[in-house]
């Protein structure tokens, strides 16, 4: 199921990180990529199901608000405003309620869950993993599967095929992130294999980002739609490498907790998985072995 996935591929979050914890916008990736078609080349059909189970606040206003952080691939903040899979679902999100969306733009989640709980805002489309803590406060909708990956280089995937296969190797990534336990772990895991050892390069999220360009480091550990941005934008240049974590990594948006809204935008997911738009749109941005095949509301 989970793969090495290749460029080629690219054509057909973890927790903070995934829901966009800044940063890490085209300049990041390099931005040598063929940009994706525009939000409004989206088409999707009305499903009444989904729209009778809107909030009547909403259907009387006909606006719905949504927030996340900008970060691609989510949120890709560009010169004429933000495309991304985030946009995308949001055009897509409209034909199917009949009702506009609305993006409001926060600087991390902590920002978000404040939104939420102060009614500024209607839904987080980003992505948190889906925890029963969370669940107190919260409708999670899981729409995606995101964990932990490491991108290398393209002339390196005969040898880099699993994440065994890096045992001897430096691994790069951003301080403080959550991916810093995943590379912990399997350095200690390479040591007590008797291979050889993997040495983690703690660096800013910019300079983890360049550490395989640059030579230092031989992958760049992030979570998975990270890492497969990165390969959309530079075709042809990186490999993606997903570890598997033993669990399904279902990750969610989330609604205030008894506000409806949870359970319309689930069957609005439902719905353009039924149209082959979501598979549409997560293929677009590269996100492809991520689709789930059906929304779940409140998982854990």
């Amino acid at each position: 199921m989970k793969r090495l996935a290749t460029a080629a591929a690219a054509t057909a979050l973890l927790t903070l990180t995934a829901c966009g914890g800044g940063g890490g916008g085209d300049g990041a990736a390099g931005g040598t990529g063929a940009a994706p078609a525009p939000a409004d080349a989206v088409t999707a059909e009305f499903s009444q199901a989904a729209a009778d189970l809107l909030p009547q606040a909403i259907k009387d206003s006909g606006t719905m608000t949504w927030t996340g952080a900008p970060k691609p691939p989510f949120y890709v903040d560009g010169a004429d405003g933000f495309t991304g899979l985030g946009p995308d679902l949001e055009a897509a999100m409209e034909q199917v309620l009949d009702i506009d969306i609305e993006f409001q733009p926060t600087d991390g989640l902590n920002s978000v869950l404040l939104s939420l709980q102060s009614a500024r805002a209607d839904f987080f489309i980003g992505g948190v993993r889906a925890t029963p803590e969370r669940q107190k406060d919260f409708d999670l909708v899981g729409w995606l599967t995101i964990g932990p990956s490491y991108l290398i280089s393209s002339d390196r995937a005969d040898e880099l095929k699993a994440p065994g296969d890096l045992c001897g190797n430096t691994v790069a990534y951003e301080e403080g992130s959550s991916m810093e336990s995943f590379v912990t772990k399997l350095a200690e895991e390479c040591s007590a294999g008797g291979g050889e050892t993997l040495t983690p390069l703690p660096l800013t999220a910019d300079g983890a980002r360049l550490a395989v360009d640059s030579g230092r480091a031989d992958a760049f550990a992030a979570n998975e739609s990270d890492g497969r941005y990165i390969q959309l934008q530079r075709e042809g240049r990186y490999e993606v490498i997903v570890q598997d974590t033993g669990s399904s990594d279902l990750t969610a948006g989330m609604a205030l907790r008894g506000s409806g809204v949870g359970e319309a935008v689930t069957a609005a997911f439902q719905a353009l998985i039924d149209q082959g738009v979501y598979e549409e749109l997560m293929t677009k941005w590269n996100l492809a072995d991520s689709m789930v095949d059906e929304p779940v509301l409140n998982p854990a």
